[in-house]
C-alpha cells in the first residue's frame, strides 16, 4: 500500500512538472505573439518603438542563452559549444538586421506581414532557446538562474545604446539601386540548401537520437523553430523590392545563414562525441564552407554594383591582373594558415589564436593597401611614383609573410609536425582571399570622394604620429628581446622570426612614405587612416599573444599539494596537448575500469586533468603513470618548460607520495622503489631506535652502525645523529638490497640484545604488522618459513627459521598429515620450492588433496617411497616422471634421488625438505647406517640453504636404538604431536634462537 502511495505521489509530481512546462511555454510564446501585436497597435504612431521591443525581446533571449552557454563551458569543456555561440552571436546580428528591415520598409511590408514575420522570427529564437536549455540543463546538475542580476543590469543600462544605433541606422542605412538580382538568388539557394539540410538532419537525428535513448525533443524543437524562420525569410523576401533592398536584404540572409551552419554542425558534432558515426551527416567544415561561398558571392555583388558605375582601372587594366600579382602574397598566407592550422591543433595555445587574428587584421590592411595603390592608378597621379610604391609594398609583403611562413616552418619540423594540405582547404583559401580583396577595392571605388568623420582626421599630418610610431615600435622591440619564462623559450626565435619583425617594420615604412607623398589623392577615400589604426592593433594583439606564453601563467599558481596539483603544474608547462591526449587516453585505458570513466576527464584546452571524483588509488596510479610517460618522452627539452630530469620527477613523486607508492600497480611501483627503500629503511629502523632505547644505549646504536659501515658499504649512506638515523640526499637502492640492510642491522641488534631473541624477533614482528604499506613480510627479513597454522606461528615468532632443521614426532595419523599438508599449502602459495620424500603415502593421494585448494603444485617435487615398497612388483631404479619419481627403499638410489633434484634447483631459491621415510628405511637396515644416512643428510641439505623437516614415530626403531637424545641433538628445532583428531596437542621441545613463549600448544 506504502508503495502504491509513493507512486502516486512520485506521478503526481512528474505531471505537475510537466504542466508547469507546458504553462512556461505557453506563457512564452504569448509574450512572442504580443510583442509583434504590439507593433500593429501601435504601428500608426511610432512603428520603430514598437519593433525596438521586439529587438530588445529576441536579444535577451538570446542573451541568456549566451549565458547558459557560458555556464555549461565551465563543467563541460568541450570545443563543441563554441559552434552553438557563435550561432546565437550571428542570430543577435540577424535580429538587429531583419528589425531594421522591418523598421525602415514597415510601410511597404504592411502591419499584418510586419507582426507574421516577427512573430515568425521571435517563435524561432525561442525554440531554439528551449532546445539549448533542455541540452544544458542536465550537464549543470543544478538550478541554474536563467536571469542573474548584474548581467540583467548591464543588459538593461545597454538599451538606451541599442536604440541610439537602431534609430541612428535606419536613416544612415542607404545601399546603391543593385539590378543584377541573379545573385541573390543564388544566395537564397545557397540559404534553402542549408535550411533543407538543417530540417533533415534535425529530423533525422532527432528520430535517431530517440532510438538510442538520447536527446531527441531539443533537435525537434529546434527544427520547428528553423521551419518558422524559413517561412518568415521566404515571406520577407517575396514583398521587398529586390533592387532597392538588395543588400539589406543580404545582411539578414548571410547571418541567418552562417548561424545555422553552426547550429547545425553543433547537431551533429554532438553526438559525435559518443558516436563517431554521426559525423558522416557532415563530411566537411560547413561553416567555413558557407563562409566563403557568401564571401565569392557577395564579392561578386560588389563587382557587378561597381560595374554598373562604369568601373575601371588604371589603363582598362583587366581586374584579374591584380590578382596575379597578389599570387605570391596569397601563396605565402596559404602557408602560414596551414602552418597554424597544424600546430594549433597539436598544442591547443591561446597564442595561436592570437596569430591567426593579427595576422588576419594583418592581411586585410595590406589588401587595403594593395587596393588603394591599384585605384590610385585611375587617378591624375605620377604613374611612376605609384608602381614604385607598389613594386616595394608587395615585394616586402611578401617577404613578411614568407618569413612568417618559414618561421612557423621551422617551429614544425623542431616538434615533428607534419602539416596537411587539403584540396578544399586550399580552395577555401582561395575563396577568401579573393573576395575580400574583391569587396575591399569595390568598397574603395563605390566610397570614393564621401566624406566620412574617419576622412576629417590625417593621422600624417601630425608630427606627433612620428613620436607616437617610434616609441611605440621601439617599446615593441625591446618587450621581444626580453626573454620570458614560458613556451617562447620552447618555440624560440629563429632567423625567420627576426626577418618577419624587420619585414614587418619595413612594410610599415613604405606605407608612411606612401601615404606622406600621396596625401593630396588619399583624402578621397574616407577609411584611409584606419590603416595604421589597423596596425597598431596587430602589434598589440602580437604583445597579447606573446604575454599568454610567459611564465605568468596559471601553472606559476599551482599549488603542489598533492598528486593532482603535481600532474598539472607540469601539464601546464607542456606544450603538445596531442602528446597528453595520448598519454591520458593510454592511462585510462590500462588502469580505470569502465565505470569511473565518465567520473574523470581531461581538459585539453587548459591543460588540466580534473580526477577529483574518483577514488585515491584510481588517483595516484593514472597521474604517476602520466608523470612518468611524460618524462620519459625524448627531446623533452622541445616541449616543456621548467624541465625535469626523470630521476627528480621520481624523487618528488616519492616525496609527495610516500607510503602511497604501493597502492601503485607493479610496472609503476618498481621504477619509485630505488627512491621509495631509503625513505621506508629510515622510517622503519627510527621506529625501532625508539622502541629500543629502553634496552640498547645510543652509545651502542652508535658502535653498530660504526661497525656495519666496516661490513657493507651501503651503510655509510647513512648518519646516526641525535638518536636518529638520517639518509642522506641522492641515496638509492632497491628492495633486495633493503632487506639485506634490514637483516644485517637486526644481526647486529642481536647480538647486543639483552634477552632472547625470539622476544627481538616478536618486536620487529609486531613492527611489521602494524606498517600496513609494509613491502615485505617477517618471514623475508627472519628468513622465516611460516608453518601454515596461525596459532602455531605466533607462539614460535613467525614459524621455523629458515636453513634449520626440524624434527617432527608425531604417530601415523590424520593430525599430522594436516600439519604437514598446512606446511606445504602456505609455501607453495608463496612460491617456495618443496621436495617431500614420503613412504607412508601414495603421490596421488597427497596431489589431490593439494589440488583441492591450490590451483597448481608446479613447484612440489614428490620423492614416492610408497608405491615400490608396497606394489606387489618390485622396482630397483629410479623412476623419473615430470612431477614425482618413484625411488626403491634403497639409500643409495635415496641420496642419489635427493641430491639431483637438490642440484636440479638454483642454490638462492628457498627450499623445503621433508623427508618421512626414516621409520621404514630402520626396519630394514642397521639403526646406525640409517642414523648415518640421516646425519649426512643433514649436513647436506644445510649446505644447500634447505629448511629441513624430519618425521619419525615416536615409536621409532631407529629412536629406540639409537637413542631419542642421539637423534634429537642434530636438531633445532624439535616438535612431538600428540593427541586424536578433535583435539591436538603440539610440544615445543626445542626452538631454535630462543625458548617459546608457550611450550604446549592446542590446536583445534
Amino acid at each position: 500500500m506504502a508503495n502504491q502511495l509513493t507512486h502516486r505521489c512520485w506521478a503526481s509530481k512528474i505531471n505537475v512538472g510537466k504542466r508547469r512546462g507546458w504553462c512556461i511555454f505557453f506563457f512564452f510564446v504569448i509574450i512572442s505573439a504580443l510583442t509583434p501585436g504590439a507593433t500593429a497597435g501601435l504601428a500608426f504612431n511610432d512603428p520603430k518603438v514598437s519593433i525596438f521591443s521586439s529587438l530588445i525581446l529576441n536579444i535577451f533571449l538570446l542573451y541568456v542563452a549566451l549565458l547558459l552557454i557560458q555556464d555549461v563551458k565551465k563543467v563541460s569543456v568541450s570545443s563543441v559549444w563554441n559552434n552553438i555561440y557563435v550561432g546565437n552571436i550571428c542570430t543577435i546580428v540577424d535580429a538587429v538586421t531583419l528589425h531594421l528591415i522591418l523598421a525602415k520598409y514597415f510601410s511597404v511590408l504592411g502591419t499584418t506581414i510586419a507582426f507574421i514575420v516577427a512573430f515568425l522570427y521571435t517563435y524561432a529564437v525561442f525554440m531554439v532557446n528551449v532546445g539549448e536549455y533542455q541540452l544544458i540543463k542536465p550537464l549543470l546538475k543544478r538550478k541554474e538562474k536563467a536571469i542573474k542580476v548584474r548581467p540583467i543590469i548591464f543588459f538593461i543600462f545597454f538599451i538606451p545604446l541599442i536604440w541610439f544605433f537602431f534609430k541612428g541606422a535606419i536613416y544612415v542605412l542607404d545601399f546603391p539601386i543593385f539590378e543584377n538580382s541573379s545573385i541573390l538568388y543564388l544566395f537564397i539557394i545557397l540559404f534553402c540548401f542549408v535550411s533543407f539540410a538543417f530540417f533533415y538532419d534535425f529530423i533525422f537525428l532527432s528520430k535517431s537520437y530517440s532510438e538510442i535513448g538520447f536527446v531527441s525533443k531539443p533537435f525537434l524543437w529546434s527544427s520547428s523553430g528553423a521551419v518558422s524562420l524559413f517561412i518568415g525569410s521566404l515571406l520577407l523576401f517575396s514583398k521587398l523590392n529586390l533592387q532597392l533592398s538588395y543588400y539589406l536584404i543580404l545582411s539578414f540572409f548571410i547571418p541567418v545563414t552562417l548561424a545555422l551552419s553552426y547550429y547545425l554542425t553543433f547537431a551533429i558534432e554532438y553526438p559525435a562525441i559518443l558516436q563517431p558515426k554521426w559525423k558522416v551527416l557532415l563530411p566537411f567544415d560547413l561553416p567555413k564552407v558557407t563562409m566563403a561561398m557568401t564571401l565569392a558571392l557577395l564579392a561578386a555583388s560588389f563587382y557587378l554594383t561597381a560595374k554598373s558605375y562604369s568601373f575601371t582601372i588604371y589603363k582598362d587594366l583587366p581586374f584579374v591582373i591584380a590578382l596575379v600579382f597578389l599570387l605570391p602574397v596569397f601563396v605565402a598566407t596559404l602557408l602560414i594558415f596551414t602552418y597554424l592550422e597544424a600546430i594549433s591543433f597539436r598544442t591547443k595555445l591561446r597564442y595561436w589564436s592570437y596569430l591567426k587574428l593579427g595576422l588576419s587584421l594583418h592581411l586585410i590592411v595590406s589588401l587595403y593597401v594593395f587596393c588603394v595603390i591599384f585605384n590610385l592608378w585611375a587617378a591624375p597621379t605620377s604613374e611612376s611614383k605609384v608602381l614604385i610604391y607598389a613594386l616595394l609594398f608587395g615585394l616586402f609583403s611578401f617577404a613578411f609573410y614568407l618569413a612568417f611562413a618559414l618561421d612557423l616552418r621551422t617551429i614544425l619540423r623542431d616538434q615533428a609536425i607534419v602539416p596537411i594540405f587539403k584540396r578544399l582547404d586550399v580552395l577555401l583559401y582561395l575563396i577568401f582571399f579573393c573576395s575580400i580583396f574583391s569587396l575591399i577595392f569595390f568598397t574603395l571605388f563605390l566610397t570614393y570622394g564621401r566624406a566620412t568623420y574617419f576622412g576629417r582626421i590625417e593621422f600624417i599630418s601630425y608630427p606627433l604620429i612620428l613620436f607616437f610610431i617610434a616609441f611605440f615600435l621601439i617599446a615593441f622591440g625591446a618587450y621581444l628581446s626580453v626573454t620570458h619564462k614560458g613556451f617562447e623559450e620552447i618555440l624560440g626565435k629563429n632567423i625567420w622570426s627576426e626577418l618577419s619583425y624587420i619585414f614587418a617594420f619595413v612594410v610599415f615604412l613604405v606605407v608612411y612614405m606612401l601615404y606622406s607623398s600621396l596625401s593630396n589623392y588619399l583624402h578621397h577615400y574616407p577609411y584611409h587612416n584606419l590603416v595604421f589604426v589597423g596596425y597598431f592593433a596587430v602589434l598589440l594583439i602580437e604583445i597579447l599573444s606573446t604575454m599568454t606564453l610567459t611564465g605568468e601563467s596559471r601553472s606559476q599558481k599551482i599549488k603542489k599539494e598533492n598528486i593532482i596539483h603535481l600532474l598539472n603544474f607540469h601539464a601546464h608547462n607542456f606544450l603538445r596537448t596531442d602528446y597528453l591526449e595520448q598519454l591520458w587516453e593510454e592511462a585510462i585505458a590500462r588502469y580505470v575500469p569502465g565505470d569511473e570513466l565518465q567520473r574523470m576527464r581531461f581538459d585539453s584546452q587548459n591543460r588540466e586533468f580534473h580526477l577529483e571524483s574518483v577514488d585515491e588509488m584510481t588517483q595516484v596510479t593514472v597521474a604517476v603513470a602520466i608523470l612518468l610517460a611524460l618524462h620519459k618522452m625524448p627531446d623533452m627539452e622541445k616541449v616543456m618548460i621548467k624541465r625535469k630530469s626523470l630521476e627528480e620527477i621520481k624523487s618528488e613523486l616519492v616525496r609527495l607520495l610516500g607510503e602511497k607508492i604501493l597502492m601503485l600497480p607493479e610496472e609503476l611501483r618498481v621504477e619509485l622503489d630505488r627512491l621509495y627503500y631509503p625513505i621506508l629503511y629510515e622510517r622503519t629502523i627510527n621506529n625501532l631506535l625508539a622502541q629500543l632505547r629502553t634496552f640498547i644505549s645510543l652509545s651502542e646504536q652508535q658502535n653498530i652502525f660504526d661497525r656495519l659501515k666496516r661490513r657493507e658499504a651501503l651503510f655509510n649512506c647513512f648518519e646516526f645523529e641525535k638518536g636518529e638515523m638520517r639518509t642522506r640526499e641522492a641515496t638509492r637502492f632497491s628492495r633486495d638490497e633493503f632487506l639485506k640492510l634490514f637483516k644485517l642491522y637486526l644481526e647486529a641488534l642481536g647480538d647486543e640484545f639483552p634477552f632472547k631473541r625470539c622476544l627481538l624477533r616478536g618486536l620487529v614482528k609486531e613492527e611489521i604488522r602494524t606498517d600496513t604499506h609494509a613491502p615485505f613480510a617477517a618471514s623475508e627479513v627472519f628468513d622465516i618459513i611460516s608453518t601454515g597454522i596461525k596459532e602455531l606461528n605466533l607462539v614460535m615468532a613467525g614459524g621455523l627459521v629458515k636453513g634449520s632443521s626440524t624434527l617432527l614426532i608425531a604417530e601415523e595419523t590424520k593430525a599430522k598429515q594436516k600439519l604437514i599438508q598446512a606446511l606445504m599449502k602456505r609455501n607453495l602459495l608463496e612460491g617456495t620450492s618443496i621436495i617431500y620424500a614420503t613412504s607412508k603415502r601414495p603421490y596421488r593421494q597427497i596431489q589431490g588433496e593439494l589440488l583441492m585448494e591450490l590451483e597448481s603444485v608446479d613447484n612440489l617435487t614428490m620423492l614416492d617411497l610408497y608405491e615400490p615398497l608396497y606394489e606387489e612388483k618390485g622396482i630397483s631404479e629410479l623412476i623419473e616422471y615430470e612431477d614425482h619419481m618413484l625411488v626403491p627403499l634403497n639409500k643409495i638410489l635415496f641420496q642419489r634421488s635427493l641430491v639431483k633434484v637438490i642440484k636440479s634447483q638454483s642454490r638462492n631459491h628457498p627450499r623445503i625438505v621433508i623427508i618421512d621415510v626414516y621409520d621404514d628405511f630402520a626396519r630394514y637396515y642397521q639403526p646406525k647406517e640409517t642414523y648415518g644416512l640421516l646425519q649426512n643428510q643433514l649436513e647436506g641439505l644445510k649446505r644447500w640453504n634447505c629448511t629441513t623437516v624430519i618425521v619419525l614415530d615416536p615409536h621409532s626403531h631407529l629412536l629406540k636404538k639409537v637413542g631419542r637424545d642421539e637423534v634429537e641433538k642434530n636438531f633445532e628445532n624439535i616438535l612431538m604431536l600428540s593427541g586424536g583428531e578433535k583435539e591436538t596437542v603440539v610440544h615445543i621441545e626445542k626452538l631454535y634462537q630462543g625458548t617459546p613463549s608457550k611450550r604446549v600448544l592446542h590446536l583445534d
